[in-house]
């Protein structure tokens, strides 16, 4: 049997994750948390105050490792554009991993939310978080303005929705690397914007400067 010395505060947070995926928020309770874990309730409180640090440390948690965490290891010259993107739509659907609840626990965190503001707030600054990175990825790959935006806040809505039906077996598995080319792929009006300006910089280019104009001779 664990005790309150060998648990650590991210045992029972993973506890926490699976009766929240498994029952939903109000399964979170400190007597169903020590049944799940063999232990007292003098070793919950060892480790944290009440129920509701349990609660924040949990979405904090969710935070760093879904989002902040995910983030930071997409920071790498090596990457393309292209890679980047594939590598951060299959690294969010496979996060949290089986031990924090498996793939559905990002929609429960969402259920969570949509009945606590504390929860919201958490979730809504990693919304933000990740929406903001995507932007600055397409603006990375050549796209601008608000189309950069648009084409990331498309992708980001396809991500989310692709965590609300994980585990549908009707669903065929997504062409990942298929979507991110097409996310990538300038829109025609785009396109022929910058195909405009790439001719006008290269006309400018060629163009020989005019020659000066003779002085005339006074007489």
């Amino acid at each position: 049997m664990a005790t309150k010395q060998t648990l650590t505060p991210e045992d029972w947070i993973k506890a926490a994750f699976k009766l929240l995926t498994s029952a939903g928020p109000k399964a979170i309770r400190v007597d169903y948390l020590c049944k799940e874990l063999g232990v007292t309730k003098g070793s919950f409180y060892w480790h944290f105050e009440d129920l509701a640090a349990l609660r924040a440390a949990m979405v904090e948690h969710w935070r760093r490792i879904a989002t902040s965490d995910v983030i930071a290891s997409m920071v790498s010259p090596e990457l393309s554009p292209r890679d980047l993107f594939i590598r951060f739509i299959e690294d969010i659907l496979q996060v949290p991993t089986r031990e924090y609840g498996g793939p559905m626990t990002e929609v429960a965190i969402r259920h969570w939310a949509a009945g606590d503001e504390a929860v919201q707030t958490v979730v809504r600054d990693a919304d933000t978080e990740r929406l903001a990175f995507l932007t600055l990825q397409m603006r990375g790959a050549g796209l601008t303005g608000p189309e950069a935006r648009s084409r990331a806040t498309l992708i980001y809505a396809t991500l989310v929705g692709l965590k609300q039906l994980t585990g549908e077996p009707a669903l065929p598995r997504m062409d990942i690397p298929g979507f991110v080319d097409a996310m990538l792929r300038p829109s025609p009006a785009s396109a022929a914007a910058i195909q405009a300006a790439l001719v006008t910089t290269a006309a400018t280019a060629r163009a020989p400067e005019p020659e000066p104009e003779p002085e005339l001779e006074v007489q």
